[in-house]
């Protein structure tokens, strides 16, 4: 089982991760959308963002993407650990964690801001993702379940979404042991994230 960290980005659209960061699959059926192949698309085939969202006021509060009354039901601490001047942070983009240790179950959020094409990048370095590479979307914005390693048996799906064609983020969800509700439950925080950033927090 995987631990939930920060996801590493770099600008080149080659995609890494760390143990349990925000990596993602298709929905959990494994099926993928009819909503994500529209007729333009960006470079790499990566679907275009419509209705972009501005997400750069929370680059300096990573962990500000999910409410109190979000994570409630999600049985994590209300606060985060913020990740923003890190090495990684500063190459790949900022992000929070939020953890439960009695359950295993943990939440991790990075905003892929060294990517500077969006999910263009991501596409462009689909190669690298060996675990799954499955589109999808979440709230109308086009996304991908993809992971260098598969761990979506053992409770663990990560998903990037795009909010504009310069500007991706993604969810990891650990569920702390076997099941196969990890990616929609990485789906559900992705909805959640847009949620916020559509409303200004």
């Amino acid at each position: 089982m995987v631990g939930v960290g920060v996801v590493t980005a770099v600008a080149s659209g080659c995609t890494n991760t760390q143990p349990g960061t925000p990596s993602a699959t298709a929905d959990a059926t494994g099926q993928t959308s009819s909503e994500t192949t529209p007729s333009s698309t960006n470079d790499y085939g990566a679907p275009r963002v419509t209705s972009p969202l501005d997400g750069t006021p929370f680059l300096t509060k990573p962990c500000a993407v999910l409410t109190v009354t979000q994570l409630q039901p999600l049985n994590v601490p209300a606060s985060g650990k913020p990740d923003t001047d890190s090495p990684l942070a500063r190459s790949s983009g900022p992000g929070c964690t939020w953890s439960n240790v009695d359950t295993g179950t943990g939440i991790g959020f990075g905003f892929l801001s060294g990517n500077k094409n969006g999910l263009s990048d991501t596409y462009r370095g689909r190669d690298r993702f060996k675990g799954y590479f499955e589109p999808t979307n979440v709230e109308g914005y086009p996304a991908v379940f993809n992971d260098p390693s598969d761990f979506r048996a053992k409770g663990s799906c990560n998903i990037t979404v795009g909010i504009s064609d310069t500007l991706t983020f993604r969810v990891s969800w650990d569920e702390g042991r076997a099941g196969l509700t990890s990616c929609d439950r990485a789906k559900q925080v992705a909805s959640m994230v847009i949620q916020t950033i559509r409303s200004g927090g």
